[in-house]
């Protein structure tokens, strides 16, 4: 059974990393550049921070409600890296006061703006149906408890996202700054799969606010980006590593080596653009004027019955 993930836009469908994507290329190099990486301190995060160190990033800022887990990747990648500086900013995207907060800092931290925005945080409710609401008085609030947990989905997922994109355009570094949306393939899968309401709602949604702000802003690039299916505490929680189905699982740097390659000058051309992480850009850069010509990787209906 092919899996239900995959898709065919390029005829090969990476797992792992390879050159056209390194960081290590000269023409993807991100030096003198400032990143901002939002949950940047586990999981799909440290896979990217460590991605934009290996490109030679002069600055990343890190955030996400721990803060010990945000210097401890920090700590660890500048160790590595010494000539990228690493500034771990505490804080939950969806909360107003905490991302004015972080930027405010971040503004202190690197005062020439952001280059970068890697809008990474990211919450899965729990996987299940939903259920019918109850009509006895004595389960009021487990059925409250079950609406807050299937809502958080949207305050982290597209909530979290307008935060960050409201206080990314006022701190672009300079026309053509990247704002990377982390999305989900659970979101635009078909058919849908059950048990992920809430997560695949937000995550459309948090899409189409993507493609919007870049209508809204065409001196600056924007892009949806479904990262692929790498083992975390998220995809443990998911359950679908329990599935009967053939699910290979994606190496942690693909993702964050195709977040530089999308963020250099290379990926220009695919502005405003849905992408997956496990697509070939060689083969994406060889259909650049039918990817143009019409309105191809963007969410929205395939056509009419």
């Amino acid at each position: 059974m092919a899996p239900i993930w995959q898709t065919d836009y390029t005829k090969t469908f990476h797992h792992q990393s390879y050159p056209a994507i390194s960081p290590k290329r000269p023409e993807l190099s991100a030096a003198g550049k400032t990143v901002f990486i939002s949950g940047g301190g586990r999981g799909l995060g440290t896979g990217i921070v460590q991605a934009f160190a290996e490109a030679g990033a002069s600055h990343i800022i890190i955030t996400g409600r721990n803060i010990a887990a945000l210097e401890a990747t920090a700590s660890r990648i500048h160790a590595a890296h010494p000539s990228t500086t690493l500034t771990p900013l505490a804080g939950d995207v969806s909360r107003e006061e905490d991302v004015a907060r972080v930027f405010a800092a971040a503004k202190q931290a690197a005062p020439a703006g952001i280059d970068v925005l890697v809008a990474n945080s990211g919450h899965l409710p729990t996987v299940a149906p939903v259920p019918p609401a109850s009509a006895d008085a004595s389960t009021a609030q487990a059925d409250g408890a079950v609406t807050a947990d299937w809502w958080r989905g949207f305050e982290v997922n597209v909530k979290g996202v307008y935060l960050l994109a409201r206080h990314f355009l006022a701190a672009a570094a300079r026309p053509g700054a990247v704002f990377l949306n982390v999305s989900a393939a659970a979101c635009h899968l078909n058919p849908a799969l059950p048990g992920f309401s809430a997560y695949a709602a937000s995550k459309i949604g948090a899409a189409r606010l993507v493609e919007t702000l870049q209508v809204e802003n065409p001196g600056l690039r924007f892009n949806n980006i479904q990262p692929g299916v790498v083992r975390t505490d998220m995809l443990t929680k998911s359950g679908l590593e329990d599935l009967p189905i053939e699910m290979p699982v994606d190496d942690l740097e693909l993702p964050g080596h195709f977040l530089v390659w999308l963020a250099s000058p290379e990926g220009d051309f695919l502005k405003g653009k849905y992408l997956w992480s496990n697509w070939d850009v060689d083969e994406l850069k060889a259909r650049q004027d039918e990817i143009l010509a019409a309105n191809k990787l963007a969410t929205g209906l395939v056509g009419w019955a």
